[in-house]
Formats: C-alpha cells, structure tokens, sequence
C-alpha cells in the first residue's frame, strides 16, 4: 500500500499566538483559548494514513501543549490532549520498540525503552488526573483512599476521562510489573473501568471492552482472567463491527501466547490484518499500527511458540 506523506506546518497566526504566551495574563488567557482548540485535536492524528508522521510530530506538539499547561494549569483541553497525546505515543510507538527489542533479543535495550514508556503513560494518568480535579477538586486522593467511592461523583459526560485515565493508568501497570508501589494501584484501575462500563458501556464503539482486554491479559495473580479477556474481546468487536484492529492484536499478544495458543493466535491476527484501515477514518492510524504490530507478531511466531 502506497502512504502519501503529510506535511504539518503552523500558520504565522499561531505563532505569533504562541509568542503571546509570555506576555500578561489577560493576553496569555486570550492566547492560549485561542489556540489550544486547534492544536489539541485528536481527531487530526487519528485519521493519519502515514503512521511515521505522527511519531515524528507528536513530541513536538505535546512539548507545545505543556508549555500552554505551564502558563495555563487548568487549561481543560490541553489537559486531555495531554493524557491523550502521551498514551498514544506510548501505546503506538514506545511499546512496539520495547516489545520488538524483546523478540530481537536485546533485553538490555527493551528494559530500557519498557521503563521509558511507563513512564510516559504515568505523565499521562497525571494529565488526566488533573482534568477530572478540575470538575471534582480532591478527586486524585479520594480515588486512592477509596476508588469505589469515588468515582460515584463521575456521570456519563465524564466517561471520556474516565477513560482516558484507566487506560493511561493500565498501560503504566502493565509496562511497569517490577514496580510494586505502581502495581499496587491495579484494583483503582479496575475501578474506573467497571464504573466507566457502567455509566456507558458502548462509549466509542467498545473502546472500554478494548481496555479491559488488556487488565484481563495481566497474570492471574494479579487479577487477569483469560476468559473475562475473550469476553470483553467479543463485545469489543461487536460494537466495532469488527473495524477496529485492536482487540484482536491485544488478545493475541496477551492471552494465546500465555496459553500457548498458536492456532488462536494466527487467527486473530490474520482477521486484523483483513480489516480495511479506511472503513473507518477515525480509527485509520491506530488500525494501521495494529496491523504493523500483526505483521511482526506473525514474523515472530517461531521465537514466541516452542513446539
């Protein structure tokens, strides 16, 4: 498949509003609430056919967006396209590079590139963290003291940070199972999810289940499940109408490897890579790098299954 290239360029306009930025406060306010509905649009990187583009201009844009941040603490966009920014970094680019420096057998550069990703995923939880404390201050110590509790302040129109949060959080976890203090955070994560679950349980055509497969493929003695996991697979796909890569890869990765499920494994991955990545624009990139990821896996099918 040819993938035409993308060229990202801010207008003068933006720069000059940029500049504003360190100018007085009324300005900085007029500066940042002008740009910030520009920038931080998710949707532009979501529907990008050149996967590489993303990964060489998103750190230049989440740079930007902190630097608002730094002027504007409780700027709320920013905020969450921040906590988006940083996931989707880790989770499309980061992640892969660790996991393939694995199969590759360079473990020395894989723990290193793991600790760099959750890392990254943790400074997204912040980002979120701190949006929902701007709706509900408190939220963030409350949520560790008694998450159940706490999450019963949240509605249905907080379900995108609900979101974003458990799954930022999840990713940390799951990249990060040598740190205890992390580790130990798993029950809030399940939390937010359950909770998420129920206030709408079809948000973003499954992109909850997609979520929960991902805590589910963890150990046992940690709380996963393989079977809940193939559960929340199969609402995942139902709502997605089978357009979304994700679940099938995730599933793959994380539960017919660790059952040594060769013949699982090849089909999923083989019904991800069928998905046409232009059905649905708004999940084109992440389909894309999905299918990257598919195409790996299967290339390292020999070093992952002993027979």
């Amino acid at each position: 498949m040819r993938i035409r290239r993308v060229r990202v360029r801010f207008s003068v306009p933006v720069l000059i509003l940029l500049a504003g930025l360190a100018s007085g406060c009324s300005l900085r306010s007029m500066a940042v609430n002008a740009i910030v509905p520009t920038l931080a649009n998710p949707d532009v990187y979501r529907s990008e056919e050149d996967p590489e583009l993303v990964r060489e201009s998103l750190p230049f844009l989440l740079k930007t967006i902190e630097s608002i941040l730094d002027a504007e603490p409780k700027q709320e966009e920013a905020l969450v396209f921040a906590c988006t920014g940083f996931t989707l970094y880790g989770n499309a680019f980061l992640q892969v590079d660790a996991e393939l420096a694995e199969w590759e057998g360079d473990y020395a550069r894989s723990a290193l590139i793991r600790e760099r990703t959750w890392r990254i995923y943790v400074r997204a939880r912040d980002y979120c963290l701190r949006g929902l404390e701007l709706r509900y201050p408190g939220f963030g110590d409350r949520l560790r003291d008694d998450a159940a509790s706490a999450v019963m302040a949240t509605g249905a129109e907080d379900v995108e940070l609900l979101y974003l949060l458990s799954g930022a959080w999840g990713l940390a976890i799951s990249n990060a199972l040598d740190q205890p203090a992390l580790v130990a955070d798993l029950p809030v994560v399940r939390t937010l999810l359950e909770w998420a679950l129920e206030l709408d349980e079809g948000y973003e055509r499954g992109a909850l289940h997609s979520a929960m497969i991902v805590l589910e493929s963890l150990p046992v003695e940690l709380g996963g499940s393989p079977e809940r996991a193939r559960t929340h697979f199969e609402r995942a796909v139902e709502l997605s109408h089978g357009l979304d890569a994700g679940p099938y890869v995730t599933l793959a990765a994380g539960v017919a490897v660790a059952q040594e499920n060769r013949a699982e494994f090849e089909e999923l991955l083989t019904a991800a890579l069928v998905i046409d990545p232009n059905e649905d624009t708004s999940l084109r990139l992440l389909n894309l790098i999905n299918q990257q990821r598919a195409e790996t896996l299967l290339e390292y099918v020999d070093d992952l299954f002993f027979e």
